[in-house]
């Protein structure tokens, strides 16, 4: 069991590096864990792009990772939209929303849902410790319809490259 878990935020934390790298100037990315009411942890990696800056021509792309080690939420997701159908203001200001489909992991559990993602980096996108970015997941349909989780990194990062900082 415990290798089993091991393996799964190892693949998380290596997902997370991987999207660090994949950089571009209306990609937000990064990885990490928050830490629940109760002490346990949820791991997620993400790396989401948009391109378009007219309203109306946004073209959202990316990929998640998330486990819920308590709960057994454990999904891959793919972005295909930005609610506000414009890159101008998510992916450049540090936070945005993202919206997507999930699969279950492994797919045998059930059907998948869709999701909504709000990332901010409060920290103004730098590396190290979280500083005070934070994500926000909610979930519906399928099998894990009505999960949500939100709150401030206890580790990992959300970074913005190339981002406009707005105080």
């Amino acid at each position: 069991m415990k290798n089993r878990h091991f393996a799964s935020s190892l693949m998380v934390v290596v997902f997370a590096i991987v999207a660090l790298v994949v950089v571009g100037c209306n990609d937000i990315n990064g990885g990490g864990w928050i830490k629940k009411s109760n002490g346990k942890k949820a791991n997620f990696g993400f790396n989401f792009k948009c391109k378009g800056e007219g309203l109306g021509n946004a073209e959202a792309s990316g990929q998640l990772q998330f486990n819920d080690h308590e709960t057994g939420v454990k999904f891959h997701g793919v972005v295909d939209s930005v609610p506000e159908n414009t890159c101008g203001g998510a992916a450049k200001a540090l936070e945005g929303h993202y919206l997507g489909s999930y699969t279950p992991q492994p797919r045998k559990l059930g059907k998948g849902g869709r999701f909504v993602i709000y990332l901010a980096a409060k920290d103004k996108g730098e590396s190290g410790p979280s500083k005070g970015d934070s994500f926000e997941l909610s979930l519906t349909g399928g099998i894990y319809d009505g999960y949500s989780l939100h709150g401030t990194l206890e580790g990992g990062n959300i970074q913005a490259p190339g981002a406009e900082i707005v105080e």
